[in-house]
């Protein structure tokens, strides 16, 4: 009796172990394969990003070739631009010197004499060659010629 009492002792204490391993290795089975799924998760997703690093970085190479061609282009618009400049200052102080000149003539052209001589010929023939009295200048039109300039 107590063989077959150590025997279902045994039994018992071997069963309890089986089950216990079973158990134990079905929840192993399932952490592995959950780790499996974790894994090829992680693996996708380190694809994914290295993909997207190489778009990003692609993108930022184009951005600085970009950027170098905009300030390349701007430097030389800037240089036109200084250029323009200098030469539209220099048209602005030619036209005062021209008003000035301008304003000048007219002003002295109204108040000018003529000195005609005649020569004996002309006299003669009566003629006076189309002049009469000094080249005043075109008094009305020359507020024109100014206020164009």
């Amino acid at each position: 009796l107590k063989e077959a009492t150590d025997e279902a002792t045994k039994k018992g204490f071997c069963d309890e172990e089986l089950g216990m391993a079973e158990s134990d290795r079905d929840f192993r089975l399932k952490d592995t394969k959950d780790l499996d799924l974790e894994l090829k998760g992680l693996n996708l997703k380190k694809e994914e990003l290295a993909t997207e690093a190489q778009m990003l970085g692609d993108a930022v190479s184009a951005l600085r070739e970009d950027l170098s061609e905009a300030t390349a282009s701007r430097k030389v618009e800037k240089t036109e631009n200084l250029e323009t400049i200098k030469l539209s200052k220099e048209g602005y102080e030619a036209v005062k010197q021209a008003i000035a000149i301008l304003k000048t003539f007219y002003a002295r052209a109204g108040r000018a004499k003529v000195l005609l001589q005649f020569s004996p010929i002309d006299e003669a023939a009566d003629s006076k060659a189309g002049f009469e009295g000094a080249y005043q200048g075109q008094q009305d039109r020359s507020k024109g010629i100014i206020g164009m300039l």
